[in-house]
């Protein structure tokens, strides 16, 4: 479950041929006291050309890890937890978006279009988190998809926003198993290269793939993860290079639509654990912050299948709270409990400010988490993400 609202968000703003910000202007559907209102920018306005999520679909790789440009909006989206040899901590962050501003048909025709003519822009979101410094590094792009400037491409995976990149190095249908991703996105003074190496095949969430965010027909999306990457390489920050290692997790989701005018964000989490595990859940919140029935998450071993966790399998108690100085009060820190996996974890942030003032404001951040399963002690570290409370 990730940043749909980003992408329908960025339909009310005029986009350049390319582009490069810390802070654009404010999106279409704003609510009163200008907060971007979720159910509003994820909402099913007009859905038609576009191909719908409506049943499992086969999937194929390394196909599906390219672009999908029937459906209005997908995302590559990368997080992780690095170490230096000098025992400094980080977090990072680089996601990828598509989004179609008109369905394919609609688009002009060949005999009329310039180079400058797309109907897909890309936004990227770059952060990275020194834990150690106590910093937050934050930028986002955005281009067309015209001139270069960005795209997608299948075999071999490569998806970019000027110089921001994820790509594989291997064109064979087994190129994430076979040879390591890359990804490099800098920003002013912070840069960063990775070799991801995938250490678990994909792992396809909600039922069979299809992950169904509302009971409207089409509002759900097509998502898989690779849940556990090698990551080595190097980050520079302010001058200082780093030599780094650690994990990372890949999400891929597509679709044309998500949320129901009832739903006004969600709470995910992607977890690393220490005996080989992950765990993933989303929170899907409905205006007044009560849960929706529809959130879901997938429990994925060392060994063997993945398992589909429903709303009633996944309990979270809020245990703390942080105030963005921007306006908004955060979760942040959380005990989860799956007693059918006899798993607790106390889930708390490497850095309280993990806020990225994009064109729409979330909090998306490092964590660490620690507790036990079946009576063992566990530990780990992931990514969580908490949209639909930022307040102007």
């Amino acid at each position: 479950m990730k940043k749909t609202l980003l992408l329908i968000g960025l339909t009310g703003l005029i986009f350049p041929a390319s582009g490069c910000s810390e802070r654009p202007g404010a999106p279409l559907g704003e609510s009163d006291n200008g907060s971007p209102r979720l159910s509003e920018l994820l909402g099913a306005d007009d859905e038609s050309g576009y191909a719908r999520v409506l049943e499992p679909r086969s999937f194929s790789f390394p196909e599906d890890h390219g672009p999908h440009p029937q459906y209005r909006n997908e995302w590559w989206y990368v997080t992780g937890n690095l170490d230096a040899a000098g025992g400094e901590r980080f977090g990072f962050e680089l996601t990828i978006f598509r989004f179609a501003l008109a369905p394919a048909d609609r688009s002009e025709s060949a005999e009329t279009q310039s180079a400058w003519t797309s109907n897909e822009v890309y936004i990227g979101h770059f952060a990275v988190t020194d834990a150690t410094a106590g910093e937050f590094h934050v930028a986002e792009r955005h281009a067309r998809a015209a001139l270069g400037l960005a795209g997608a491409e299948a075999r071999p995976l490569r998806v970019w926003v000027e110089d921001w990149w994820l790509g594989a190095t291997a064109k064979g249908a087994s190129a994430y198993a076979s040879g390591p991703l890359r990804l490099h996105a800098a920003h002013r003074d912070v840069e960063l290269s990775l070799s991801l190496q995938a250490l678990k095949p994909p792992v396809l969430n909600g039922i069979a793939g299809l992950s169904q965010k509302s009971a409207e027909p089409g509002n759900a999306s097509y998502y898989y993860s690779i849940s556990r990457l090698q990551a080595e390489g190097g980050l520079s920050i302010a001058g200082e290079r780093y030599a780094v290692s650690g994990l990372a997790w890949l999400d891929r989701e597509w679709g044309s639509s998500a949320l129901s005018t009832e739903q006004e964000g969600w709470d995910w989490f992607a977890l690393q654990l220490s005996d080989g595990s992950e765990l993933m859940f989303y929170r899907l919140r409905r205006a007044g912050g009560t849960d929706d029935p529809h959130s879901a998450g997938t429990w994925i071993p060392k060994q063997g299948p993945s398992e589909h966790l429903s709303q009633n399998d996944v309990r979270i108690e809020v245990r703390d709270y942080w105030d963005s100085p921007k306006g908004g009060r955060y979760p942040n820190a959380w005990t989860i409990g799956v007693p059918r996996l006899d798993l607790r974890l106390d889930i708390d942030p490497v850095l309280d400010a993990q806020e990225l003032e994009t064109t729409v404001r979330y909090w998306e951040g490092a964590v660490d988490a620690t507790g036990s399963r079946s009576g063992n002690a566990v530990e780990g570290r992931g990514y969580v993400e908490l949209t639909g409370y930022a307040r102007d």
